[in-house]
Parts: structure tokens; C-alpha cells; sequence
């Protein structure tokens, strides 16, 4: 884990993103890889947005807060290169498709809008989309650490709890208390542009 000042800058070179030079395309990486994809691409000289939010959390050795800087799309980064050079990052080993996005106009409307709240210090964080069979686990409350599956996806979660052999018990939970166990989908996943 970085230090808060270690950390890549969120865009390379620091300038509008409708500013950049040749066609932006967003790289699927493998996880936990997007700091490190960052620093690739500056020693690369390869324009990159990875946009950044901190986020304070607890340590688990003596509960004293901690901030870290994460992803706002975990697993993903946008980069923008000249056409034909995309197919080079697979060559880090940490790339495991990469997407091209269709309505680049569209596209660099919206990441500006990212870019210009985040650069303002607005709260962002990731949204989560659940759906029904999705593994999850409790992260605050007074039920944290609690895993379950989704069996009911509306405004409010019903987590299932199962003890094999003897049945399950259903319980309603927060949404914003969950965090999914395996990888799920966000919104606005970049896969669909």
C-alpha cells in the first residue's frame, strides 16, 4: 500500500482531458494492478486519467484511522494513445482486455465531469450495483463481517445467510453497508460503452 503522497497522479500529463492527443480506450486490468498500470504508462509517456478518491478507513491492528487513495473504478483505467499503439500494454502483464470506447465525445464529456469534481474535492466513491445471487460482505454496523448472498435486490438488500444442512435465515440490510466478496458490477461500467 502507498503512502498518500506516493501514489501516481490521478492524469498524465495534468491537463483537460479534451486536450489529448489520439483515441481513448479503457484497459480491464488484472486486480488491485491500476497504480501500478499508472506508473507504466508515465515511464511509457502515455496519456492516462485514473481517477482517485481517499477514503479513510480503520487498521485492523489498533482501530486508528487510516486514509487511503483508491480507484474509482477498480479495475479499470482510460488511457488515450495514437491508433495501433493500444495492443502494447499487454506486453505489462497486467491487462487483461481492452475496451474501446465507441462515442469518444460522449466519453470525454463525462470523465471531464469526473475529473472537474474531483479536482473541486467533491465526495465521490464508487456505487455498486447488486444483484440477486451476489456474494457479499457486511463492512460497517453492528452485523460487520457477516457474509451472505443477495436474494432480493430493491431499495433495501435482503441478505441470506445459510447454515448447511439446517436452512437459511433472511435478514434486510443497508445497501451501503455491503461491499461484494467476488467482483461485481459497477455503474457506469466502461464495458458498455
Amino acid at each position: 500500500m502507498y503512502r498518500v503522497n506516493d501514489n501516481p497522479p490521478a492524469r498524465f500529463p495534468q491537463r483537460p482531458l479534451q486536450e489529448a492527443e489520439g483515441v481513448w480506450w479503457v484497459a480491464k486490468l488484472k486486480p488491485r494492478q491500476e497504480k501500478l498500470m499508472a506508473f507504466d504508462l508515465i515511464e511509457n509517456e502515455t496519456e492516462f486519467y485514473l481517477p482517485l478518491y481517499t477514503k479513510t478507513i480503520r487498521r485492523r491492528d489498533n482501530n486508528k484511522p487510516r486514509k487511503t487513495v483508491l480507484p474509482l473504478f477498480p479495475g479499470y483505467i482510460c488511457f488515450c494513445c495514437r491508433k495501433g499503439l493500444e495492443h502494447s500494454l499487454y506486453g505489462t502483464r497486467r491487462v487483461v482486455n481492452l475496451v474501446p470506447v465507441r462515442h469518444q465525445k460522449r466519453f470525454i464529456e463525462e470523465m471531464g465531469q469526473i475529473y472537474r469534481s474531483l479536482e473541486q474535492g467533491a465526495p465521490l466513491e464508487p456505487l455498486y450495483q447488486f444483484f440477486e445471487g451476489d456474494e457479499v460482505r457486511v463492512v460497517s454496523g453492528p452485523l460487520r463481517g457477516i457474509h451472505g448472498v443477495i436474494i432480493k435486490a430493491q431499495n433495501n438488500h435482503k441478505l441470506v445467510l445459510s447454515v448447511e444442512g439446517l436452512g437459511r435465515a433472511a435478514m434486510y440490510v443497508d445497501a451501503a453497508t455491503v461491499k461484494p466478496v467476488r467482483q461485481s458490477v459497477l455503474v457506469g461500467d466502461p464495458t458498455l460503452l
